[in-house]
C-alpha cells in the first residue's frame, strides 16, 4: 500500500516539473558591410527604369524560429539611385552618370518621396523564419519569412520566400524578393510634367543578406 502511494506521488511530482525548454535557434548577426537591398523601380510614361542600392544599419536573424526571429534595420539615408552595382544586380543595361545619379537620389530622399529627414530608417521585424518545401528559382534551402515592415511611419505585414545557403567561415547568405506598393506606406510615387514622366507605384525589393555567427 505504501509502495503504491509513493508511486502515485512520484507521478504527480513529475506532472509539476516543467518540460525542458525548446532549444533556441542561434542568433546570427547581419554583416552590414557586405549585405545589400536592391530595388527595381519601373518607369511610368516617358521616365526611366532605375535600380536602387540600399544598406542596412543593423540586424539579427534566427533561422528556423517560429516567433521572435530577428529584425533588419535599413539606413534610408544611404540609399542610392542607379549605382553601377544596383543596375547590374537588377539587370538594367548601361550606366548612369554621376550628376543624374545625384539628382535622382536627391528626389528619392526628399520630403516628397521617402522624406529621410523625418524617416531616416525602415525596419523589418521578423516574426517567423521557417523552413518550407523547395521553392523554384531560390538557391539553397527555402524559408518563409513573415514579419512587419515599418516604412515612412506606416507598418504593414510582409511575407516572402528566401533562399538560404551556407558560405565559408560559418557565414550564411539569404536571398529573396517581394513586391511593395509605395502608396501602401503613404508614399507618393515621383512624377513630373503632369505625370508624363514618373515611376510606377509597385516596386520589386531584393535582399542579399550575409549573416555571421
Amino acid at each position: 500500500m505504501k509502495r503504491s502511494s509513493l508511486h502515485v506521488v512520484a507521478l504527480c511530482y513529475g506532472c509539476l516539473v516543467a518540460p525542458p525548454a525548446q532549444a533556441q535557434a542561434p542568433v546570427e548577426k547581419i554583416d552590414v558591410q557586405n549585405s545589400r537591398v536592391y530595388v527595381f523601380v519601373a518607369k511610368k510614361g516617358a521616365g526611366h527604369d532605375h535600380g536602387v542600392e540600399g544598406r542596412l544599419a543593423a540586424g539579427t536573424v534566427r533561422l528556423g524560429q517560429a516567433a521572435g526571429a530577428g529584425d533588419m534595420t535599413f539606413d534610408l539615408k544611404a540609399f542610392q539611385v542607379d549605382s553601377d552595382v544596383a543596375r547590374r544586380f537588377i539587370g538594367l543595361p548601361g550606366e548612369t552618370d554621376a550628376s543624374d545619379q545625384a539628382a535622382a537620389t536627391t528626389n528619392m530622399r526628399s520630403a516628397a518621396v521617402l522624406d529621410v529627414a523625418q524617416f531616416a530608417a525602415a525596419k523589418y521585424t521578423i516574426d517567423a523564419a521557417k523552413p518550407v518545401a523547395a521553392v523554384a528559382g531560390l538557391p539553397g534551402a527555402s524559408y518563409q519569412f513573415d514579419g512587419e515592415l515599418e516604412l515612412h511611419g506606416v507598418k504593414k505585414k510582409i511575407s516572402f520566400y528566401g533562399g538560404v545557403e551556407a558560405l565559408d567561415g560559418g557565414r550564411i547568405r539569404i536571398r529573396g524578393r517581394f513586391p511593395l506598393k509605395q502608396t501602401d506606406f503613404g508614399i507618393k510615387p515621383f512624377s513630373k510634367l503632369l505625370g508624363a514622366v514618373g515611376i510606377a507605384d509597385e516596386l520589386q525589393v531584393y535582399g542579399d543578406i550575409i549573416l555571421v555567427p
